[in-house]
C-alpha cells in the first residue's frame, strides 16, 4: 500500500509540474504584441529591405506639430559599405513607405505615401530614385487634373498590383463639399519611364 501511495504522489507532482508548464507556455503564446514607440521627436520608421545587404530606412521627424515635419531616406549598402541619405520637408502622416522598379532600370524607387488634413490635397506623395552610387533624385508624383479635383474629396487608396501602382478613391458631386454621398469612383494607373510619370484612367469594374 505504501509503494502504491508513493507512485500515486509521484503522478500527481508529475501531472502538476505538466500543467503548470503547460500554463505557461499558453500565457506566453498569448502575450501581446506590443508595438515599439519612437522616441521624441521621430514619429515614422519603416526599413524597406532591396535586396540582402541594401536597405533604405524611412524615417519622419518633427516637433510642435503632427502634421508638419520633415522625412529622411537612410541607404544603406553594407555589401559595398556605401551609406548616404536624402532628407526632405513633410506635409502630413507617413502611412506607408515601399520600393518599386516602376520603370525597370535596375534603380529602386523609394515610395513614401502621407495623409494631410489639407481638403484639397489630402494625399502627399514622395518618390525618390536612387543609383548604384546611392544618389537619390526626387520624381514628382503628378497631380490631379482641375476637372478631376472638383468632384475629388480625398479617401485614397493607393496599392500595387502585378508590378503596377493603382490610386483609387470615391467622386463626388461638386456641391457636395463634405463628400459625404458618393456617385461613383476614379481608378488611376501610373506608369514611369525615366523621371517622368503618365497617368491613364482605368474603367472600375461592374
Amino acid at each position: 500500500m505504501r509503494i502504491l501511495a508513493s507512485i500515486n504522489v509521484t503522478l500527481v507532482c508529475f501531472a502538476s509540474v505538466f500543467v503548470s508548464c503547460t500554463s505557461k507556455e499558453e500565457k506566453k503564446a498569448e502575450k501581446p504584441v506590443v508595438k515599439t514607440v519612437l522616441p521624441a521627436p521621430f514619429r515614422f520608421h519603416k526599413a524597406v529591405e532591396v535586396k540582402p545587404g541594401l536597405t533604405f530606412d524611412v524615417l519622419s521627424w518633427g516637433r510642435g506639430s503632427e502634421l508638419s515635419g520633415a522625412f529622411m531616406i537612410l541607404r544603406s549598402d553594407s555589401a559595398a559599405i556605401k551609406y548616404c541619405s536624402v532628407t526632405e520637408e513633410l506635409e502630413g502622416r507617413i502611412s506607408d513607405a515601399w520600393n518599386m522598379d516602376m520603370d525597370t532600370d535596375g534603380n529602386p524607387e523609394i515610395f513614401i505615401e502621407a495623409k494631410s488634413d489639407d481638403k484639397e490635397n489630402p494625399l502627399r506623395m514622395y518618390v525618390y530614385e536612387f543609383d548604384d552610387n546611392g544618389n537619390g533624385r526626387e520624381i514628382r508624383f503628378p497631380d490631379l487634373t482641375s476637372s478631376t479635383k472638383k468632384n475629388y474629396r480625398g479617401k485614397d487608396s493607393i496599392y500595387v498590383k502585378e508590378g503596377v501602382l493603382y490610386r483609387q478613391f470615391p467622386l463626388f458631386e461638386e456641391s457636395d463639399t463634405a463628400g459625404l454621398k458618393p456617385t461613383g469612383k476614379k481608378i488611376l494607373e501610373y506608369s514611369l519611364r525615366g523621371s517622368t510619370f503618365s497617368v491613364n484612367t482605368v474603367e472600375p469594374k461592374k
